[in-house]
């Protein structure tokens, strides 16, 4: 069944609790720690680290993406209903007011206990409308990414606590809804005219979405993936 994910603000009072209910039984199940520790683990592999890491950058957008899918998948099983939503954080400039007061505990394997914290408000700001519109109308990939991954990181900032912590940061429920908004923006980019054909240059097992099988290519098209964001 195709997934559409809704922004959150649009979502009904069920829909959010079947999320919040959704996360509670993946951490219960040892799942949710699993995936927090696969991002602390390939941080170095699909983040610029520093700026400067090529491979990192060109990865960032697509190791996310598949990233968000597996997730979605065991939130599927748990619950065939749940989707994960984005937080369109451009015009909804606050914590999403439902997830305000969800701030779980989470086991991750060899790191242990995990309390999410957060701090709103740290400087950077989150980034305004017009910051996202001068990224979506750069004209290469690799200046498309790099700008959103700047931008990216500064909500994670602005969140403050564990988010602030990109390593850990998807302990927070938070943490999907931002990284679909980034998903969704790359989406958007992608179904330019002009952009067509302009995708992440990896090569090599850097291609490949580890510790998943999935290579760029497979990814490209979110319509293959059979979800869409309404």
């Amino acid at each position: 069944m195709s997934v559409v994910r809704k922004r959150e603000s649009a979502m009904t009072n069920a829909e959010k609790g079947r999320y919040i209910n959704t996360i509670k039984k993946l951490i219960e199940n040892g799942t949710y720690g699993k995936f927090v520790k696969f991002h602390s683990e390939m941080s170095h592999r699909m983040h610029s680290m520093g700026g400067m890491d090529t491979v990192g950058r060109n990865r960032f957008l697509s190791w996310h993406r598949v990233y968000l899918l597996k997730l979605e998948e065991e939130m599927r099983k748990v619950e065939p209903l749940c989707f994960i939503p984005y937080w369109r954080w451009t015009t909804q400039r606050r914590i999403p007011p439902w997830l305000s007061n969800f701030k779980p505990t989470v086991n991750v394997p060899g790191q242990g206990s995990i309390t999410v914290t957060r701090d709103p408000g740290f400087p950077p700001a989150i980034p305004t409308n017009s910051y996202i519109n001068s990224i979506l109308s750069e004209s290469t990939f690799n200046q498309f990414t790099m700008q959103l991954e700047v931008a990216h990181g500064n909500v994670h900032m602005w969140v403050g606590g564990t988010m602030a912590d990109i390593m850990i940061s998807p302990a927070d429920p938070i943490f999907w809804l931002h990284h679909g908004n980034i998903d969704r923006i790359w989406s958007v980019w992608q179904k330019k005219p002009a952009n067509q054909g302009k995708n992440p240059s990896l090569s090599g097992s850097a291609r490949i979405m580890d510790p998943w099988t999935e290579s760029v290519g497979d990814i490209l098209k979110i319509e293959d993936l059979d979800y869409s964001y309404g």
